[in-house]
């Protein structure tokens, strides 16, 4: 394979990981931050678990290409069980069960929107990555 094939490849994977571990450190820190700020918590809290779970656990499967399909789930799910049990340890935040019933719902979406276009996104993260390569190769020519 010649490097002009490997190059789009290793910046795609790059882009997922951020893709990934960007947003994971964000809701990480909102999670368990004291006081968030309101401007984020304008929507419900049920849905903004739900859709934070169902990005981050695509986003992982994506990132890191699991075999096993299951295992960013089970990743995804320590993790809001993790969350919740920091929260209780903070006065202003509470740990809910209804938060981690609402993140398997995510984690579940996340798992099927892999299942069903895992391999379209990983091929568009290459395919755009392989673009800007060759513009990058064209504008040096130039």
């Amino acid at each position: 394979m010649s490097d002009r094939h490997v190059a789009p490849e290793r910046i795609a994977a790059g882009l997922l990981l951020a893709a990934f571990w960007l947003p994971l450190a964000v809701c990480t820190y909102l999670a368990l931050h004291p006081s968030p700020p309101d401007a984020v918590f304008r929507l419900s809290d049920v849905l903004l678990h739900g859709f934070a779970f169902t990005y981050l656990t695509l986003a992982l499967a994506l990132a890191h290409g699991h075999r096993h399909r299951l295992l960013p789930g089970l990743w995804m799910l320590g993790y809001g069980v993790l969350i919740e049990l920091l929260q209780s340890f903070e006065t202003s935040r509470s740990a809910e069960v209804g938060d981690v019933l609402v993140d398997v719902a995510g984690i579940g979406l996340g798992l099927l929107a892999y299942g069903w276009a895992g391999a379209f996104l990983r091929a568009l993260a290459v395919r755009i990555a392989s673009l800007v390569v060759g513009a990058g190769a064209s504008n040096a020519d130039s």
